[in-house]
C-alpha cells in the first residue's frame, strides 16, 4: 500500500502541487477579512474547469454526454453553494468592498481538489474507465457537482457589489 502511495505522488504532475499550494494559499487567506476581488475570485473555477474540461474532450469516449452531465451538475453545485453562502457578511470599508472570512472556501476548494486528484488517480490506474459509460456519467456528475460549489460565494459576492453600486 505505501509502494503504491509513493507511486501516486511521484507520478503525479508538477502544476497539480502548484495548484494545490495556490489553492491552500488562497483558501487561508479567505479565511480573514479580506478586500472583495472577483478576478482572483475567478481563477481556481476557470482552473478546475479547464482541468474537468480537458479530460472531458480528449480522453473519454463519450464527450458529449458527459460534458451535458457535467454542466448540469455545475449548476446544481452553484445553487447549492449559493444556500450554503446564504449568510455571507459583506461590508464596506474605505470605499472598498470586504467580504467576512470563512472556511466554507478553503473547505470547497480543498473538496473539489482531493475528488478531482482521486477521479484523475483512478483513471490513470483503470484507464479502461474512460470507455464506460456510467463511469462517464459519474465523473460528470462529481466533477461538474463540485466545480460548482466554488461559484455560490461568487454569485453572491456579484450581487453584493450590484446592490452597493446602487
Amino acid at each position: 500500500m505505501t509502494e503504491l502511495f509513493m507511486q501516486i505522488i511521484a507520478h503525479t504532475p508538477l502544476w497539480v502541487w502548484v495548484v494545490l499550494i495556490i489553492l491552500i494559499k488562497r483558501g487561508v487567506a479567505l479565511m480573514r477579512d479580506n478586500k472583495v476581488s472577483l478576478g482572483r475570485s475567478l481563477i481556481m473555477p476557470a482552473i478546475f474547469i479547464i482541468w474537468g474540461l480537458d479530460k472531458i474532450a480528449t480522453k473519454f469516449n463519450f464527450p458529449i454526454q458527459l460534458a451535458v452531465v457535467y454542466i448540469i451538475f455545475m449548476m446544481l453545485g452553484a445553487i447549492v453553494s449559493l444556500f450554503m453562502y446564504r449568510h455571507k457578511i459583506y461590508y464596506t470599508e474605505n470605499g472598498s468592498l470586504i467580504q467576512g472570512g470563512s472556511v466554507f472556501p478553503i473547505t470547497i476548494m480543498l473538496t473539489n481538489f482531493i475528488v478531482k486528484y482521486c477521479l484523475n488517480v483512478l483513471l490513470a490506474t483503470q484507464s479502461m474507465l474512460y470507455g464506460n459509460f456510467i463511469f462517464n456519467l459519474i465523473y460528470g456528475i462529481i466533477s461538474g457537482f463540485t466545480v460548482g460549489l466554488l461559484f455560490g460565494g461568487i454569485i453572491k459576492t456579484i450581487k453584493q457589489k450590484y446592490q452597493i453600486r446602487f
